[in-house]
């Protein structure tokens, strides 16, 4: 059975000139999508599915060193990890499967 783990970053940029951070998180999420995972955008982080820690770690590292390198004085990363192993769910089953429960 092929292993899926559902991993979720938020990268925050700190000490910027603007209020907006748009231009700073594009750069991890295009870490992303250089990297040829599954991810889905969300106002508050990114969700993505990789076979591996190791592969959730580098892209995590990854994410947060594109931020400095876009010139954030400061960044905050969180990485939260699901590692299912009984068996593999994708992001989409999962959100399907809650969402056929809702009344």
């Amino acid at each position: 059975m092929a292993k899926l783990l559902i991993a979720e970053i938020t990268v925050v940029p700190i000490g910027t000139s603007d209020t907006g951070l748009s231009d700073y998180v594009s750069k991890a999420v295009q870490v992303l999508k250089d990297a040829g995972v599954k991810y889905q955008l969300h106002p508050m982080g990114t969700v993505f599915e990789v076979a591996d820690m190791e592969s959730a770690f580098k892209i995590t590292k990854a994410a947060h060193e594109a931020v400095i390198k876009a010139g954030a004085k400061r960044v905050l990363t969180t990485l939260r990890i699901d590692e299912r192993l009984d068996r593999p769910r994708s992001m989409e089953e999962r959100v399907k499967r809650v969402a056929a429960k809702v009344k």
